[in-house]
């Protein structure tokens, strides 16, 4: 089923790009397919595969951190009465959650020069992986890393790519989606819990990973307006 899925996003998007080269539009692929790099236009496969990774990028990420901060502020109902009693704090308090989840768990990056890292020499050209995961587990950056905590402060995790050319470019739509999603959840579902004692499914991946399903319950409290 998954493969299927999959060949059917590649048969669709290939269309999608092919038209755009005869049709462009105001839209993504659209621009993609008339960028270039040093001169040269992007191929199909690359287009393809860019859209693919900013597609991904906007929804697997974001709804695992959303699911993931959820699972943890019902395990820890102190934390999730002081935000519901304070809102302004889910700001810092979303921070958390994405340094918690770290839905993206590598990426890889060529060496552009000779370096040295912690000792160990690496070459112009190496390939390295960086483990999100581990960088945000770090105890040399944070103080009891394996603690949830929606008050840590300051919290420089590196979920969303690093710093620079490499910082995702959603990261601020996803913070005020995260933000206005739990603003709601506080507000309007004071009782959420889950509504299963067995283990949640998580994605079996080496890229991305996160809750896959979480049945919760709840009583639903009143729409504003």
């Amino acid at each position: 089923m998954q493969q299927s899925r999959s060949l059917a996003y590649w048969e669709y998007q290939r269309k999608v790009v092919e038209d755009r080269r005869q049709n462009p539009r105001d839209d993504l692929i659209s621009l993609l397919v008339q960028s270039s790099i040093d001169g040269d236009a992007l191929e199909t496969e690359e287009i393809l595969q860019e859209a693919l990774l900013i597609l991904i990028g906007g929804d697997e990420t974001t709804r695992h951190v959303m699911t993931g901060g959820l699972e943890q502020l019902v395990a820890h109902p102190e934390q999730m009465a002081r935000l519901r009693a304070d809102p302004s704090r889910l700001e810092i308090a979303v921070e958390e959650m994405i340094r918690w989840v770290s839905p993206i768990v590598n990426m890889n990056r060529t060496l552009t020069r000779d370096t040295e890292l912690h000792g160990e020499k690496l070459r112009e050209g190496d390939r390295v992986i960086l483990l999100y995961a581990s960088g945000n587990r770090d105890e040399r950056a944070f103080e009891a890393p394996d603690r949830f905590d929606v008050a840590r402060w300051p919290n420089r995790h590196v979920a969303f790519g690093g710093y620079g050319v490499h910082h995702c470019m959603g990261a601020s739509l996803a913070r005020l989606e995260l933000r206005v999603l739990f603003e709601e959840i506080l507000r309007r579902m004071p009782d959420i819990a889950l509504a299963t004692d067995e283990p949640l499914p998580r994605r079996p991946n080496n890229f991305i990973t996160g809750i896959e399903a979480m049945p919760v319950r709840f009583s639903p409290g009143a729409r504003e307006g």
